[in-house]
């Protein structure tokens, strides 16, 4: 693959396309959609960002291991965008170094709120991706576990029903 000798060449060489699409729809939502309030969706999510004892194991790894968090971040992400999870890496990464990185979460967010109807806005989302990040994570873990049946080695739920 040949790169031409022009600022997008250059660019297209450093940051891999989705990537850089990926920072243009953050981007593009901070422009557009971070303050919409309204909420879409009919379908109340089974676990919400303050549930996070609802799976203690989860919040341990959470809390205690960076490393293992930010794995199962980027498996979420996969789940949640149909990215490879190394694609969702590297678009949070890039997202992420210019300071969009709540808002490449609200999109992705966004998108997996849409596909199971769940309640939400895109101002929620980015909120809660700036300020609730370990807690938000426990819960769009537990609720991928329920919607899609995802397993996460050692910090499966436990049955029982979901805390509210």
């Amino acid at each position: 693959m040949s790169y031409s000798d022009t600022q997008e060449g250059c660019l297209d060489f450093c940051i891999p396309k989705d990537a850089q699409e990926a920072t243009k729809a953050a981007f593009e939502f901070a422009k557009t959609s971070m303050l919409k309030t309204e909420e879409d969706g009919s379908k109340d999510w089974d676990y919400g960002p303050f549930s996070c004892l609802g799976n203690i194991p989860l919040t341990v790894a959470v809390a205690c291991c960076p490393c293992w968090a930010s794995c199962i971040r980027y498996r979420n992400n996969e789940y949640m965008s149909g990215k490879s999870c190394e694609v969702a890496f590297v678009n949070a990464m890039v997202a992420g170094a210019v300071c969009l990185g709540p808002c490449h979460y609200a999109v992705v967010r966004g998108q997996f709120r849409k596909k199971y109807g769940l309640k939400g806005s895109p101002c929620q989302d980015c909120m809660c991706g700036c300020c609730l990040g370990p807690c938000l994570l426990c819960a769009d873990t537990n609720q991928l576990m329920v919607s899609q049946g995802i397993k996460v080695p050692y910090l499966n739920l436990k049955g029982g029903a979901p805390a509210s």
